[in-house]
């Protein structure tokens, strides 16, 4: 057993429930790739550019949530200003060259894992096909955007859909996380295992949220995934 797992919350038959999983649900950012360097740079691209002031711990309010989220809910000079035609501004300043997001060890490999996947992502479609790309992800992988839902983690929804792209019942799928409210939606959606690792939360604070094992790697979770790599 990898020494980074949380052994308090693995169930002694882990390893034996590969048979009635079928399928992978798969969080993108934070979880896969860390890209919050590159979405905050474009977004203090975008403020210059329009001359707003923003300190820099202000900031956080965009780490891990869509831009017109925060651009609707959060006060700032954005207020009163359109926030879906926003966050298609910020976009635009996106620089991958410049500010490239970092593939997580282990992420690769998942996706080399002869089990049906789809990612299951906040982020818009563009980018998620942007990230398979860079994962050398398989032809086969599916992809649930911002644009495919009305309601966002931690509704149970994301998932919810994700199962049904896959033509699988959620508790047959394995979902891979890195917040809160992505384990509270997997949870909700009934999904048959929650793993968890902890590149952007606690590990107590994610098991407490329902995960049902937590990884400080992807790496760690690659034992429990079950299925064969393609060649």
């Amino acid at each position: 057993m990898s020494a980074d797992i949380n052994t308090n919350s693995v169930n002694i038959d882990e390893r034996k429930t590969y048979g009635s999983l079928k399928g992978l649900l798969l969080d993108l950012d934070g979880t896969l790739i860390d890209s919050e360097h590159t979405h905050l740079a474009a977004y203090r691209r975008m403020f210059a550019a329009k001359g707003w002031r923003i300190a820099e711990e202000e900031m956080e309010i965009f780490k891990g949530r869509p831009g017109p989220e925060v651009f609707q809910s959060e006060p700032g000079p954005w207020n009163g200003l359109d926030p879906e035609a926003l966050g298609l501004e910020a976009r635009s300043y996106v620089d991958t060259r410049r500010d490239p997001p970092r593939i997580f060890t282990g992420a690769r490999e998942i996706m080399q894992l002869e089990m049906p996947k789809c990612l299951v992502t906040s982020a818009w479609r563009q980018w998620a096909q942007l990230a398979a790309q860079l994962l050398k992800a398989p032809a086969s992988l599916k992809v649930i955007s911002q644009e495919d839902i009305s309601a966002g983690k931690p509704d149970p929804e994301p998932y919810l859909v994700g199962a049904k792209t896959l033509k699988l019942p959620a508790s047959s799928c394995i979902v891979i996380e890195d917040t809160t409210s992505g384990v509270i939606s997997a949870r909700e959606a009934g999904a048959g295992r929650i793993y968890a690792v902890t590149t952007s939360q606690s590990r107590e604070v994610l098991q407490s949220a329902g995960a049902d094992l937590v990884s400080d790697s992807l790496e760690g979770l690659l034992p429990y995934l079950g299925g064969e790599t393609s060649s």
